[in-house]
């Protein structure tokens, strides 16, 4: 994992060691996704968890010919220096060039849609972490946070996710405070020798103790597509369809607003799809330039 974050993170390190204007060097751009509709099981768990790949350039990626209508619906939020409402403007535009449609602004323009088709639940702010990967577990509507739950040896929850028949520890993504392993060492205590626990689920306990699951501070943001008709028949049981992760490592210099265009509208090839590992994108100073997305046809003006 140490060649991993000596790959994603020469900037950041860089930075601690000496003086460097970030204002002039590429912001790192990092995103991984999983379309859990299409990719499940341990073939998952390989795609998101294949190493890190820059790119020079995002992939091209086609808008489909149907447009899909959405509302935005807050998850989690983190200190960040922008207000809800700005996340969800910034991410319009990416999500409309993927033909992505969001109902309420729709309205606005004086269109009604004629449906909703999807709710993306959306976490954004900034929080010390480690591996900025989508979780690879079966997510829900019900469970709502970045990483799975699980009772601990203090009836808390903590990190652990199943891949198939066996469970792994969710830390390799979060990293560890010392209060996690302080937690980690008294539940591994707690279940030596109780039936039902397994070599996997021990040894990986104890390497989660012992690797080095160093954290930086990220900017992240992401992306929880669910059906509407399953969140309104199945309620917390409605399964995630597909997930976007992003993030960049942040410098002294910088804080959310400094990156969230730049996040959002990087990651515009990858909503809806599954990525091979983490995608890194080196992005020059500068502003992101796009064009606006226009209103479909599939829309009825709206009667006064």
């Amino acid at each position: 994992m140490r060649k991993l974050l000596a790959v994603l993170f020469p900037l950041f390190l860089a930075g601690c060691a000496s003086q460097v204007d970030f204002s002039k060097v590429p912001t790192d751009v990092m995103v991984s996704a999983a379309n859990y509709s299409q990719v499940s099981g341990e073939d998952l768990y390989r795609m998101v968890n294949d190493p890190a790949a820059t790119n020079l350039a995002p992939p091209r990626s086609a808008v489909p010919d149907k447009p899909t209508f959405y509302a935005f619906v807050p998850g989690d939020v983190y200190p960040a220096d922008v207000p809800m409402e700005t996340v969800f403007q910034e991410l319009a535009v990416p999500l409309a060039h993927r033909g992505y449609f969001n109902v309420l602004y729709e309205a606005q323009a004086g269109y009604l849609p004629k449906r909703i088709d999807y709710l993306l639940r959306i976490v954004y702010g900034e929080l010390n972490w480690r591996k900025p990967t989508v979780r690879t577990d079966k997510v829900t509507w019900g469970d709502d946070g970045l990483i799975a739950k699980w009772a601990g040896a203090n009836g808390g929850s903590r990190t652990i996710w199943s891949v198939g028949p066996e469970s792994h520890l969710d830390t390799d993504r979060q990293g560890l405070s010392p209060a996690d392993i302080r937690d980690l060492a008294t539940f591994l205590q707690a279940q030596q020798g109780k039936p039902g626990t397994t070599y996997r689920q021990t040894t990986d306990l104890m390497t989660a103790l012992t690797d080095d699951k160093t954290s930086v501070d990220f900017a992240l943001i992401v992306v929880e597509a669910f059906k509407f008709d399953d969140v309104w028949h199945k309620k917390d049981k409605a399964p995630c369809i597909w997930a976007t992760y992003i993030g960049v490592p942040l410098h002294n210099s910088q804080n959310f607003s400094k990156v969230l265009r730049t996040m959002a509208r990087s990651a515009t090839p990858y909503f809806g799809e599954t990525t091979d590992g983490i995608q890194v994108h080196d992005v020059p100073p500068g502003t992101v330039q796009m064009g606006e997305p226009t209103v479909v046809p599939d829309l009825q003006p709206q009667t006064k």
